[in-house]
């Protein structure tokens, strides 16, 4: 809020306060001494709402003494204080009653907040305190008006004075508001000296040059919200609160000075006409700013929001893509792990029954045979009995690296269960078996899986099947049959199937 030192603050409203009331009195005021509007009251009011409440007291007590001094010339001193306390009080019950039906500090860029104000200082604290103005004019001081009359010119000129001037004040004491409005750029501060000239132009043309009379055609006096509209909407609610204030005192200026569209044969009537002008005119000007301001907030604040909203979906998406493809890489283990053997490392049984089902499939298709080697180790069991399982689990390694290493990368190659083991021959009517099951076992051979200082050695014996236009199942059974022959006759050697001639190696 304001950095007014605590105990300068009230003097400087005083100061003020002092000559806001100069300038009703001199330049507000008209023949008959109705005054088109009331100026010190919105000093006031303003410097309440920026301060808290509990340093209220010293403001209103300097303000009473200007009050005091200002009218003096015309009243007696209990008078002026009596004028002063009914001021005071009328701009402690606006404040109060805005501060208590927003919550808080006033913001003129809220319509809301700028309709609770309006409400208050027009149908509440001025006809209030216009009961206590008449009061001391009719009952006190003898006035030959009427009591409704004295309260209606109370009433609106007190109402004018607030509504004009409070809410500039208000934002020109709050520093932190007036701040951003002084660093525009060049072009922007060009555009509003432009728009101040041609404002302060209408203004003369509508209320000084009397383009009303016959010789000219009549210049309506809502021209004059031309350039304040402009300000608002294109600057800040305190740019345009300015320049509508000073509007409003140019016209109210001009008709204490007989002068403008609003002067009518009774002055009552001419100051009416201007209250009712300056206030729709500013009413409607600090409504425009307000509205085009919290359009553009709530824009920037939906704008922030879709930003955020957008880089929040786009780490949803960044999250669910990292997911994604961990579930895709967990997927891909599982399946690996599903169809692997997990002691050797190659092809387990179900991957096995896969690949032969498909070579089935493929070569009933192509009429190109395939051929399966049935594998198993000899004397396995006795490993397992006298070196133990790992030892086993060993030799299971070895040999199934050995035979990887002996075989075509196009051959299918895994782990049928035990130390059984299968091999794929696809196109096998282009690969001569019996060298291949030669080397298998020449392979086999030179594996030597060292234990302690010992250096064991493995063989195998295996069963050929060819297919026939048969099932996998069946072909099975066939090498299985050829590799119990091999097994009959010696072990470390190959049988062929009897369902087909194969020619032994040399």
């Amino acid at each position: 809020m304001s950095r007014y030192p605590f105990t300068l603050f009230p003097l400087a409203t005083a100061l003020l306060y002092y000559l806001g009331a100069y300038i009703g009195v001199h330049f507000a005021a008209l023949e008959s001494g109705i005054v088109v509007f009331w100026p010190p009251n919105a000093i006031l009011l303003a410097a309440l709402l920026c301060r808290p409440v509990k340093s209220w007291p010293p403001i209103v007590l300097a303000v009473i003494v200007a009050e005091v001094a200002a009218d003096v010339p015309a009243f007696t001193v209990t008078e002026a204080v009596l004028f002063g306390m009914i001021n005071a009080t009328e701009c402690m019950l606006a404040a109060a009653l805005i501060r208590y039906a927003r919550g808080g500090a006033v913001d003129w860029k809220d319509p809301a907040d700028l309709g609770v104000f309006l409400v208050t200082v027009f149908f509440i604290a001025s006809p209030l305190a216009a009961v206590g103005g008449a009061s001391v004019y009719t009952f006190i001081l003898g006035s030959d008006s009427p009591f409704l009359t004295s309260w209606r010119l109370w009433w609106i000129g007190d109402a004018t004075g607030l509504i004009i001037l409070t809410p500039c004040m208000h934002m020109m004491f709050s520093l932190a508001e007036a701040r951003p409005g002084l660093n525009l750029p060049a072009s922007k501060q060009l555009e509003l000296l432009v728009a101040w000239v041609i404002g302060l132009t209408i203004c003369f043309l509508v209320f000084s040059a009397n383009l009303q009379s016959e010789n000219y055609l009549a210049l309506t006096p809502l021209a004059v919200l031309l350039a304040p509209v402009w300000i608002g909407v294109r600057f800040s609610p305190l740019a345009s609160s300015i320049l509508a204030a000073v509007v409003a005192l140019y016209a109210a200026f001009s008709t204490a000075a007989g002068i403008g569209p609003f002067i009518r044969d009774q002055q009552d009537q001419s100051a009416l006409l201007t209250q009712e002008f300056t206030v729709l005119f500013t009413v409607l000007v600090l409504y425009i700013a307000a509205f085009v301001h919290q359009n553009r907030r709530k824009s920037t604040e939906l704008e922030l929001a879709l930003s955020e909203l957008r880089q929040l979906n786009e780490a949803l998406e960044e999250r669910v893509q990292m997911r994604t493809e961990e579930l895709s890489e967990a997927n891909q283990r599982l399946q690996q792990l599903a169809l692997t053997d997990e002691l050797t490392g190659i092809y387990n049984r179900r991957k096995i029954q896969i690949l032969g089902q498909e070579e089935v499939e493929r070569s009933q298709r192509t009429q190109r045979p395939f051929c399966i080697l049935l594998l198993d180790l000899d004397h396995f069991k006795q490993i397992n009995d006298r070196y133990g399982h790992d030892m086993g689990d060993r030799c299971l390694q070895a040999f199934a690296l050995g035979v990887q290493s002996a075989i075509r990368t196009m051959d299918r190659f895994g782990r049928w269960g035990g130390e059984e083991f299968i091999i794929i021959v696809p196109e096998s009517d282009t690969v001569d078996l019996a060298r291949l099951s030669q080397k298998l076992l020449d392979r086999v051979r030179t594996i030597a899986v060292p234990i302690q200082d010992e250096q064991l050695s493995l063989s195998v014996s295996i069963g050929i099947a060819q297919w026939h236009h048969n099932s996998f199942d069946k072909l099975l059974s066939e090498a299985d049959q050829a590799l119990y022959r091999a097994k009959e006759q010696g072990r470390a050697r190959a049988e062929f199937s009897t369902t087909e001639t194969i020619p032994a190696p040399d």
